[in-house]
């Protein structure tokens, strides 16, 4: 149980192989990259706080302290403002979703779903950023490289007080990579693949429980 709380956005974004991108000369145009946040990032980031919502596939890989692993893959939505719906399909079914007024935990397989008022294995400052709610002045780009082999522009930033993190852009300028290690050494690696760039429908962030599942009220 606890493994399956810690697979959220700990980013202890959320893809094996993509350990410690070795930096290598750029093979496509940075649209300006000039300085340390540059055109090409802050375009990225100003294009994500715009958005009125986005769909994305998402292959995540965890990499334990303890020297174990773990491969997810699902879906990923997010509706501004506030609304978002994380469906793990592999290699169990797990569902997060936030309705704007209290966040849904359901795992079928336990027959059980949790309300909350907040959740702690989700990084708020990550969520933040997928939902464009934080400006471009409070990151700090501590440094950049291109991985050759996801064929992304990664940079190294630093958002508010939380830990460093990861984020890679593709040559188009959508965020398609996130990074991270939390306080515990647990390092959390997602991609985001098959995005569409149009609002969900709203009725994607609605839940209710099946008759026969167990509901817990944690508020």
């Amino acid at each position: 149980m606890m493994k399956r709380i810690m697979i959220m956005l700990t980013l202890s974004g959320l893809l094996a192989g993509a350990a410690s991108a070795a930096t290598v000369k750029q093979e496509w145009q940075l649209d300006g990259y000039k300085n340390q946040k540059g055109d090409f990032f802050a375009s990225g980031i100003k294009r994500m706080s715009k958005l009125p919502g986005f769909a994305c596939h998402f292959d995540q890989l965890m990499e334990f302290t303890d020297g174990g692993g773990q491969h997810y893959s699902g879906k990923l939505a997010i509706l501004k403002p506030k609304r978002f719906r994380w469906e793990y399909e592999k290699p169990y079914e797990q569902l997060y979703l936030d309705d704007g007024y209290s966040i849904w935990h359901y795992e079928p397989d336990l027959m059980q779903a949790e309300r909350l008022n907040n959740l702690e294995a989700v990084d708020p400052t990550v969520m933040r950023l997928l939902n464009g709610q934080i400006k471009l002045s409070e990151i700090k780009v501590l440094k950049q490289e291109y991985d050759k082999k996801l064929e992304i522009r990664r940079f190294q930033v630093s958002l508010e007080k939380s830990p460093e993190v990861w984020l890679g852009f593709s040559k188009y300028g959508d965020l398609v990579y996130i990074e991270r290690e939390d306080l515990l050494g647990n390092r959390n690696r997602m991609s985001l693949s098959k995005c569409s760039y149009i609002a969900p429908a709203a009725n994607l962030f609605s839940f209710t429980p099946p008759d026969d599942v167990e509901v817990l009220d944690l508020r």
